[in-house]
């Protein structure tokens, strides 16, 4: 979704030059004009706006008061005054103000554009990242302590919203004219978000009282307790009989006629009773090293483990997946915007007999543990 500018000023020759000249960078964000600083605030309810720019003096409510009113209820957005008086007072009263700069008239479409796009810069400074799971990113920021305003647009692209975090701790939300704890739930109730980040918060005192995990879960509940509504008003209104597709698919709801081949388990070499095989063992000198680099990512996998290990490693399986290349990705995001490295493996526990450690590379070969695996030594092996 490409950021919004509104353009207000009660002259309208120069509204609509500048319109104009805006037009051939409608490739990076899109203009919105006002006539008034009244109206502009309606739009700033309508719409999602990324960046204001206003005329210092307008009949009515001029540009002192939008600033005040956009400060108030939209502190995130950053505002930029248009004046002709290129005086250092004016400046000065303009930045005390709250307002992020200025342009003096007459300025140039160049000018302009390389203020906006400077501005929009800083909203995604720190990285953006799509389809992420929102409540580990939190708890990664609370966790490393940042200081930084998350700018968030859910899977569908119809509500936008800023979290604002001071090392760590959840100061403000903020979604439309909305601030606090219901517009942190209502964001904290989207799935599949994109946001960036911008390395700073525009409060300086706690809006929401209580820490981060005791908001999580408040939120989480809300939300399955919406989705439990969802689905009730759903059976409700369709009831659970059949349900019967116009158009079916071929073979759909039958049973596949070879089952898909099971994962390669790893076995375990136990020589039989009768067997007596002499063994020469070769001196440590003469024991070439494995070429990882010419075997597959399971046998590379497998070997390592195995020569690190042993018998013992409480692997019950090693197989290449590729639907864990979202996660990786997702994960590796999450690690550039923290500053986190290179990832090596990731480790995951799913609360189930059964874990599951995942190694990147062109492949990515999944190791199944059991619960009583040495799972920081298999770690060790790979980092």
């Amino acid at each position: 979704m490409k950021p919004k500018v509104l353009i207000v000023d009660d002259d309208q020759a120069l509204l609509r030059l500048m319109q104009v000249e805006l037009e051939n960078y409608s490739d990076a964000f899109s203009v919105l004009t006002a006539n008034s600083a009244h109206e502009a605030l309606e739009i700033l309810k309508k719409e999602h706006v990324a960046f204001v720019v206003s005329d210092l003096r307008m009949p009515g409510m001029d540009g002192y008061e939008l600033l005040s009113e956009i400060l108030k209820t939209y502190p995130d957005i950053p505002v930029y005054i248009i004046t002709a008086f290129d005086k250092p007072k004016t400046q000065e009263v303009v930045v005390k103000s709250g307002a992020a700069g200025y342009l003096i008239k007459p300025f140039s479409a160049e000018e302009l554009v390389e203020t906006i796009t400077h501005s929009l810069r800083k909203r995604s400074e720190g990285g953006s990242l799509h389809n992420v799971s929102l409540e580990t990113f939190l708890q990664l920021i609370e966790m490393e302590q940042k200081t930084c305003t998350l700018h968030i647009i859910d899977k569908k692209g119809k509500n936008q919203g800023a979290l604002f975090f001071r090392q760590g701790d959840l100061y403000n939300a903020r979604v439309g004219s909305r601030q606090g704890k219901p517009a942190a739930y209502e964001i904290l109730s989207w799935s599949n978000v994109s946001l960036s980040i911008e390395h700073e918060c525009v409060f300086k005192e706690k809006t929401i009282d209580g820490d981060l995990q005791a908001i999580l879960l408040d939120a989480m509940r809300s939300k399955d307790e919406l989705d439990e509504d969802e689905a009730e008003a759903f059976d409700s209104e369709f009831g659970d009989g059949e349900l019967i597709l116009d158009n079916p698919v071929a073979g759909a709801g039958k049973e596949p006629e070879t089952p898909p081949p099971a994962h390669p388990k790893i076995e375990k070499n136990k020589p039989k009773p009768s067997e007596r095989t002499k063994v020469r063992v070769a001196r440590p000198a003469e024991v070439a090293a494995p070429d990882f680099a010419s075997m597959s990512p399971v046998e590379a996998v497998r070997k390592r483990i195995e020569m690190e290990i042993g018998n013992r490693s409480g692997v019950t399986d090693v197989h290449v997946d590729s639907t864990w290349e979202t996660l990786i990705q997702h994960t590796s995001d999450i690690g550039d915007a923290f500053d986190f490295g290179r990832l090596n493996v990731l480790y995951l526990n799913k609360g189930s007999a059964e874990h599951f450690i995942v190694v990147p590379g062109k492949e990515v070969a999944v190791v199944s543990i059991s619960a009583e695996a040495p799972v920081d030594r298999i770690i060790s092996i790979f980092t």
